[in-house]
């Protein structure tokens, strides 16, 4: 299991308290759920921006630029020493790299020093909600359906399944292609790293069609919200449903709050009006999207191309390919 005061000594920004903190969260119900239960350990945190599509920055009117660097970024991984980021995504080529961009942040596969090149079919497998529960001591709160919101995030539910399917696309056709699910690992990290004992409990239940029946009225239940539940390309066993992103459309802040609203209701986690007042007014930082070669990246090595590029978030997208944003952050 990890280590709660280690991580707490070198992560003091995640340790409950009283102060005040500022907040930047990811565009997706992953980001919104662990807002919500930040928000809980944290009672004088506010939300004051979101970062969306990994290439537009919307943060609060009453906030200079360097406060919503200073601020925690939840739910993503942003190469800024003066951010303070808890994410997931896959950041190193090799686990013995330092990336200075990093040094005040942290990432739960490097936690368990998973790489692209060392053990990335072990990466973590479920989103940063369910390491938050484990943190703060959190179980799957007793309100009807809680269990599939908190199983949604990030797709979670279908990578702990045996098999899942996969959409191809062939000759301008959609195919869909059986492949083994992550079921193995999931279960890895939560008898291991990260115990929680109700996500133990309700794992054993993911695999079966009665839990997809359930997930699927609750996808309508959240389509009947307005919640729209995005593209997908892995589906899960038994009854082909998709994840759901609930990526904003329209107003970034406005959709934001009617999402954490909608978390906070459906767990019970109850947050205050003036913690997500910020999001009423925003104003957006935009930068550059751009895709790379992976062998240009090694032949510079990856912290001299992600200085050189003035990377502000990054992510492989395959074994060959780097997505990065670069952003003017003077």
């Amino acid at each position: 299991m990890l280590n709660k005061a280690s991580l707490y000594s070198k992560h003091l920004w995640l340790k409950p308290n009283r102060d005040p903190v500022n907040l930047i969260i990811g565009d997706d119900l992953d980001a919104a759920l662990s807002a919500v239960l930040f928000l809980r350990q944290h009672p004088n945190a506010k939300i004051i921006g979101v970062y969306s599509k990994y290439t537009t920055v919307y943060y609060s009117t009453a906030c200079a630029w360097n406060e919503a660097l200073d601020a925690v970024w939840l739910d993503l991984d942003i190469y800024h020493a003066q951010c303070k980021s808890l994410g997931h995504h896959i950041l190193r080529l090799n686990a013995r790299q330092e990336l200075p961009g990093f040094k005040t942040s942290l990432n739960l596969n490097d936690l368990q020093r998973k790489s692209l090149e060392h053990h990335f079919d072990e990466k973590y497998p479920l989103g940063t909600i369910h390491f938050l529960m484990w943190l703060y001591q959190q179980e799957i709160p007793n309100v009807a359906d809680a269990d599939l919101l908190v199983w949604l995030a990030d797709s979670a539910y279908i990578n702990a399944q045996t098999n899942a399917f996969r959409k191809r696309w062939r000759a301008g056709k959609a195919e869909w292609e059986e492949r083994a699910g992550f079921r193995r690992n999931v279960k890895s990290w939560l008898y291991g790293a990260i115990q929680v004992e109700s996500l133990l409990r309700t794992f054993e239940q993911l695999d079966t069609i009665e839990f997809e029946e359930r997930m699927r009225a609750f996808q309508n239940k959240m389509a009947a919200h307005g919640l729209p539940q995005g593209e997908g390309q892995v589906a899960s066993r038994h009854l082909k449903l998709f994840g759901y992103q609930c990526q904003p459309v329209g107003d970034v802040g406005a959709f934001v709050v009617r999402l954490l609203e909608f978390c906070a209701a459906q767990t019970g986690w109850t947050i205050a009006p003036e913690q997500i007042e910020p999001l009423n007014r925003l104003q957006a930082k935009s930068g550059k999207r751009v895709s790379e070669n992976l062998n240009r990246v090694r032949a510079q090595g990856l912290a001299q191309f992600l200085e050189t590029q003035n990377v502000f978030s990054y992510v492989f997208t395959h074994f060959d390919t780097i997505n990065y944003t670069t952003l003017a952050v003077a």
